[in-house]
């Protein structure tokens, strides 16, 4: 009897759209990004798509884009601690040109080895890694037989799914979820895990307003 997870990121802010750290600040969806909830939220409304549980950081952002697909299915959203946004402290609220302006070698060092270099507010990517993982396997342990979603932010995710397949670090750097995406994972009764979807966003296409490429770039 396998557990199917739905990890989800978040709808686009205007923060994204402008490459801005955001971080523990609560910037809400944009315009753009509602519209990507909707479009989510019609995809979960699919009867073939089983949904028992949503899960969510508890940043508005998250919060709005989960309450998409668990309106679809008559669910309640759950914030969760563990699945919030990395905090970055004070590098929050500026871009990559401002923060190497600023901060010099020991920004650019973490830009390009993020797992080898701290960094303001959290710390240590396997700060990250340790307190989204523990979330995980809370909620797998839960949700047993279930399908359940967690919508979360980038770099968390990113974290988690490197930890879950036991990815090498520099796949950090060679992976990309868009906003709203998903990434699915099917866990057997033995443990095994088996990355089924990759950044998903079929739901997205008939909006024409991507930006994955621009972000990538960033």
């Amino acid at each position: 009897m396998k557990t199917r997870f739905y990890l989800i990121r978040h709808g686009e802010t205007e923060w994204n759209s402008k490459g801005i750290y955001q971080g523990l600040t609560d910037i809400p969806l944009s315009e753009e990004g509602e519209k990507q909830a909707l479009c989510l939220g019609k995809r979960f409304e699919n009867p073939s798509i089983k949904l028992d549980a949503v899960y969510s950081s508890p940043l508005q952002r998250a919060i709005k884009t989960a309450e998409s697909m668990a309106n679809a299915k008559g669910l309640s959203v759950v914030a969760y601690e563990h699945f919030k946004e990395i905090n970055f402290g004070e590098w929050e609220g500026h871009n990559v040109k401002q923060l190497t302006e600023k901060y010099g070698k020991s920004y650019t060092d973490f830009y390009e080895r993020p797992f080898s270099n701290t960094f303001p507010g959290e710390g240590s990517f396997e700060i990250v890694k340790e307190r989204s993982v523990e979330g995980f396997y809370q909620l797998l342990e839960k949700h047993r037989g279930q399908s359940v979603a967690i919508v979360s932010h980038g770099g968390v995710l990113r974290v988690l799914i490197m930890a879950l397949m036991d990815m090498d670090e520099t796949f950090y750097k060679k992976m990309w979820l868009s906003n709203t995406s998903i990434t699915t994972i099917d866990v057997s009764e033995n443990g095994k895990m088996v990355l089924l979807t990759l950044n998903d966003f079929a739901h997205l296409e008939t909006m024409n307003t991507l930006k994955g490429e621009k972000e990538w770039q960033m």
